[in-house]
């Protein structure tokens, strides 16, 4: 009875598996319209720290910040489900898809069916960017690397190595200045690691 209150956020989740397009960047501009600004489940602030936790792990960083949403919610449970109804969908297409290409003809779907996913992909990119942009970028600092990084990827965008060089040159640039690490004192807090074992286990049986 008690996660029959949480139907209204499966279904959110469900919706925003079935729509979430342009990997991790794309869907951090649509979990901060459906899950901070429609839902309000978490704030801006929150949502931030979770992605940004969440890529320092390895594994896919969407399903994390998700499954996290949820387990505020609704503690192991809820984010047992999430985690199920966000990953259920893709799950089933793929294996629907997996099976049909043996029947399907590639001559016959054509050369135009995917030309508007590329533009797609650009047009989610560019509207969580804009919506990261109010987040993250609110002093001088953020604003001079914000700027200075757009003009260098400009010029640069074919070097492997851009990305990562200014990647490691925002961060050392953004610790020197103390306007955006708060000056707060909080005490640890006790991590459950059992709840680790319990994720270990549901991958470990996705995997079979």
């Amino acid at each position: 009875m008690i996660l029959l209150r949480h139907i209204p956020f499966l279904r959110a989740v469900f919706f925003h598996s079935i729509t979430a397009f342009g990997g991790p960047q794309g869907h951090y501009g649509m979990m901060i319209k459906t899950f901070v600004h429609q839902r309000r489940d978490v704030d801006e602030q929150e949502l931030m720290e979770y992605n940004s936790f969440c890529q320092l792990l390895p594994g896919a960083s969407s399903t994390q910040v998700l499954t996290l949403i949820g387990f505020k919610r609704g503690g192991v449970p809820l984010a047992v489900l999430t985690l199920l109804i966000w990953i259920l969908p893709a799950c089933a297409l793929m294996s629907i898809f997996s099976f049909l290409l043996y029947y399907i003809d590639s001559r016959a779907w054509g050369s135009d069916l995917f030309k508007f996913i590329q533009p797609m992909a650009v047009g989610f990119l560019a509207y969580a960017s804009t919506k990261s942009f109010k987040i993250a970028i609110h002093n001088p600092i953020t604003q001079g690397i914000f700027i200075v990084s757009s003009i260098v990827t400009y010029f640069l965008f074919k070097s492997p190595w851009i990305f990562p060089i200014l990647i490691v040159l925002g961060g050392f640039v953004t610790n020197l200045s103390d306007k955006r690490i708060p000056q707060k004192e909080e005490k640890p807090k006790k991590i459950k690691w059992g709840n680790i074992w319990l994720f270990a286990i549901i991958f470990f049986l996705a995997g079979l």
